[in-house]
């Protein structure tokens, strides 16, 4: 329970500050009696649209966004009008009062790829450390005693579910939050008025251009999160080798806020050398200016950016040196993330959430170094998103791997051979197979000794995205059934 005054960015009258607000949804169908209904705008409805049927439901209070860009609150019918200018940086500051957090740390991660098994080995690196960390984003909510998933499944839930999250996360114990910050998060301010400690950049390559339109607004989405969300007491973590390291420096160096590298490029944890094994990838770096080696259990160079840029931030988050290093040597397997499966045949089967031409790339060229015979790798496109992409893919799989399978993925609201024939245009020599499971059963029935098949696109997701419909189906379900696991 709160009282009006403490939840609203801005001074209210004696008359209204007092009043008690015993809940908070921008949902009108979970409104309760003495709630306040906050009416967001989204892709789909106008939230002011609902106002009426939250008030039928009890709301005592509603929250809406002015068309002159004033604050007015005001009285009509018994229930408390509140009018302000930017309605989603009002959600995120009321669903941070009410549901009050505080952490030792907070690391928030942004980029394209990489997000998920970053936050997920910062978590495991604190854990080892001795903390009570948990983790939210793409692969859920986790903490040392349990796992969700996340409502919706997005990456950055939304600004009410993120805070109660939050809440709930700290009045269980844990200490210390990793999470990631998607570009939709950012610029829809789902993450406003999270304290964070450290915030840091991956990478950034063509994704979301549905949504943003250009590589442009897509970067300047991303960049808010160390412009406008860090504050003053925040540190950065930048992979030196993206071209937008540059832009990122120049946001710190303005706000004189501590900013660290890691990768080839850098200056503070340098790459030195890797060596893939069968299991493992032998790992030279320089960290901080002192030599360091460890044996990395994660496939792929790109675990080993994710794996530094983990390592920096809890380092600067107080974990020593030494007890990351021996954390990173004892990593767990991250679902859905060049996952080895199975083998069948003497072949290994992998899966991995690569669903961007630069991921695809990396997965792809990952496998080679494990590869004997053939690298297969099977793949789709989603439906109702960037368009721009898919034939970009199909060259990616024409010119990496030595088969191409083309299939689906979550076709949504589009005609799944639509989609496919625009992969197509990319890999024109590809094997179409209609039909996720169908193609997946395929591809494992002609592997052969020493192939490596890659299923690539959804990873750890259980369902698919079809005419409306969400329909349960895990890749890793099929593959084990197919091999008889």
């Amino acid at each position: 329970m709160k009282t009006l005054g403490e939840l609203l960015d801005f001074t209210v009258t004696d008359e209204f500050k007092n009043l008690e607000v015993n809940g908070i949804s921008d949902d009108s169908r979970t409104v309760n009696s003495g709630n306040m209904f906050i009416a967001v705008s989204g892709n789909a409805a106008d939230g002011k649209t609902y106002i009426n049927d939250a008030i039928s439901k009890g709301a005592k209070f509603t929250v809406e966004e002015s068309e002159n860009g004033s604050v007015n609150v005001e009285l009509k019918d018994d229930v408390v009008k509140i009018c302000v200018p930017n309605i989603r940086m009002e959600l995120a500051h009321i669903a941070s009062k009410f549901f009050e957090s505080k952490f030792s740390d907070v690391v928030a991660v942004t980029g394209t790829n990489g997000k998920s098994s970053t936050v997920d080995i910062i978590r495991q690196i604190w854990n080892f450390a001795g903390r009570n960390a948990g983790s939210i984003g793409t692969l859920g909510i986790i903490t040392k005693s349990e796992h969700k998933k996340l409502s919706g499944n997005l990456t950055s839930p939304g600004a009410i579910e993120l805070h109660k999250i939050l809440h709930d996360l700290c009045s269980r114990g844990v200490d210390s939050v990793a999470m990631e910050a998607s570009s939709h998060g950012i610029e829809q301010h789902r993450l406003d008025n999270v304290k964070f400690s450290v915030c840091a950049f991956t990478n950034l390559t063509q994704d979301h251009l549905d949504y943003h339109k250009t590589m442009e607004n897509y970067w300047l989405a991303k960049s808010k999160l160390f412009s406008d969300l860090a504050d003053a007491d925040s540190r950065f973590v930048v992979n030196a080798d993206s071209e937008y390291s540059s832009e990122i420096y120049e946001i710190a160096d303005r706000r004189k806020i501590k900013c660290i590298n890691y990768g080839y490029n850098a200056n503070d944890v340098k790459i030195l050398s890797v060596e893939a094994r069968d299991t493992y990838q032998q790992v030279e770096a320089l960290f901080f200016g002192r030599k360091i080696g460890f044996k990395l259990p994660l496939q792929g160079t790109f675990q080993i950016y994710n794996s530094l840029c983990a390592a920096t931030s809890c380092y600067l988050t107080g974990v020593e040196q030494g007890t990351i290093l021996k954390a990173l040597e004892n990593m767990s397997p991250i679902s859905g993330r060049l996952e080895l499966v199975s083998s069948y045949n003497g072949a290994n089967i992998y899966i991995d959430y690569a669903h961007t031409p630069d991921a695809l790339k990396n997965a792809i060229l990952s496998l080679r170094n494990h590869t004997r015979n053939k690298l297969v790798v099977l793949f789709g496109c989603g439906g109702n998103r960037d368009m721009q992409k898919r034939e970009i893919m199909g060259k990616i799989a024409s010119e990496f791997a030595d088969k191409t399978i083309v299939t689906d993925d979550n076709p949504r609201n589009e005609v799944p051979s639509e989609i496919r024939k625009m992969i197509l245009a990319g890999c024109p020599d590809a094997l179409e197979i209609e039909g996720r499971e169908n193609a997946i059963k395929s591809a494992i029935d002609n592997l052969q000794e020493g192939d490596t098949l890659l299923i690539a696109g959804k990873g750890h997701e259980d369902y698919q995205l079809i005419n409306g419909e969400k329909i349960h189906f895990s890749d890793k379900e099929v593959i084990l059934n197919k091999v008889g696991l």
